[in-house]
């Protein structure tokens, strides 16, 4: 239950559960207040709060960015991953890379664009490796090029989470690259991942291409 430390207005707009009361509250409110109607907005869980607190994804403040990502997953389940995908742009790198390992888990196939996007462009090698972890439990034959070319990035734990998500992916087709990898690759953890894909992937149950 959120303190209500801006007057009797908010606690009122909460009991009466006025979502549009609270959305406009939102609009003009300071920071402070704004965190407190968020979460306002997250116990009363009603869908009408989506698209406000989208809009908060992309504001300045991180805590108000990470409290809306929260409530978007109790006011919109169905929508949760939009939130995740908006949050891989985020200013900080520690968002990226937990908004990736949501991704992850959720395992909806409309992030995969999103996060081949991370994979290429991101600055910072860890939200890199996040985004490859993520590809590859997507299970997207459509992740397999992307994943292939992190295995040629400058950080090795880059070409290391590349290699565990292509032995997730399970396609066979990226055992050329996953062997020259294993031989060449001058970082002994990275040949040790390959080496470890190879393996899976060379399982009987591993798909071929088509």
């Amino acid at each position: 239950m959120p303190f209500f430390k801006r007057g009797p207005d908010l606690k009122k707009l909460m009991e009466r559960e006025d979502i549009q009361g609270l959305i406009h509250a939102l609009r003009q409110a300071s920071d402070d207040t704004r965190a407190e109607i968020v979460q306002i907005l997250a116990d009363i869980r009603d869908p009408r709060a989506t698209e406000a607190l989208l809009r908060e994804l992309e504001g300045r403040d991180m805590t108000i960015r990470r409290l809306a990502a929260e409530a978007l997953n109790r006011v919109d389940p169905e929508r949760k991953y939009v939130a995740a995908i908006h949050l891989l742009d985020d200013m900080q790198r520690s968002v990226r890379t937990a908004a990736a390992g949501v991704l992850a888990a959720l395992g909806n196939p409309k992030a995969l664009d999103a996060l081949i996007r991370a994979i290429k462009h991101d600055s910072d090698p860890q939200a890199r490796a996040a985004a490859a972890h993520a590809i590859g439990a997507l299970h997207d034959r459509r992740g397999l090029n992307p994943l292939l070319q992190a295995l040629e990035d400058a950080d090795d734990r880059v070409r290391i989470a590349a290699a565990n998500a292509l032995a997730t992916l399970g396609d066979r087709t990226a055992l050329p690259s996953l062997t020259h990898i294993q031989e060449a690759d001058p970082h002994p953890n990275v040949r040790d991942a390959a080496e470890r894909a190879i393996a899976k992937l060379a399982a009987p149950s591993a798909p071929s291409a088509p």
